[in-house]
């Protein structure tokens, strides 16, 4: 253990948070960078603003032609918008949302299909939403495993009087298997 066992509750409990503290503050923040993203008739450009430390990123100028799909996806702590290119490409970036900065990402994410509509008009080929991680059969898969065996530990829990897995802990799991389902289910 990291901290010594005599030490009182509060002193230890105050020690893991500036633990915790120190590693994930520092890297949530020095692994952001911002991008400026213009839409024009001939292409989507993604325009470095700031760069991550130590990177050498170029900006981002991509065809309407080279763009087969988009995916916007919304998870816990973290929203991702992609592009499917041809060639098997893709180009993605992120959005925190832990730590949400001033920004318009969620203005892009609802303006970007409508802009779809005039690059269409502009004689450009229909580009498609695609479909989300949450939504593909594999994750199906995985999500009715996991169901299967959060059952299990609900059965052991009632079936056995002193199981290693408490009340709090199951809801926790199960919470996590009901926000999953939904997301399968759910359509925009």
């Amino acid at each position: 253990m990291l901290v010594p066992g005599n030490w009182p509750d509060l002193l230890s409990f105050m020690a893991y948070l500036l633990l915790l503290f120190s590693t994930v503050g520092p890297v949530a923040i020095l692994s952001r960078g911002k991008i400026r993203i213009e839409l024009t008739e001939q292409a989507f450009r993604a325009i470095w603003t700031k760069r991550f430390i130590l990177s050498k990123e170029t900006d981002v100028e991509l065809s309407w032609y080279s763009i087969i799909d988009y995916v916007y996806q919304e998870d816990r702590g973290l929203d991702s918008f992609k592009l499917t290119l041809t060639e098997g490409r893709q180009f993605e970036f992120y959005r925190y949302t832990y730590y949400p900065w001033n920004d318009d990402f969620e203005d892009f994410v609802k303006e970007f299909p409508e802009y779809l509509r005039v690059v269409e008009l502009a004689g450009h080929q229909a580009i498609p939403e695609g479909k989300t991680e949450f939504e593909s059969r594999s994750f199906r898969w995985v999500l009715v495993g996991m169901t299967i065996l959060a059952l299990g530990i609900l059965i052991n829990l009632v079936v056995n009087p002193d199981p290693a897995t408490r009340w709090a802990s199951l809801g926790v799991i199960f919470s996590g298997i009901l926000f999953d389902w939904m997301k399968t289910t759910r359509r925009k």
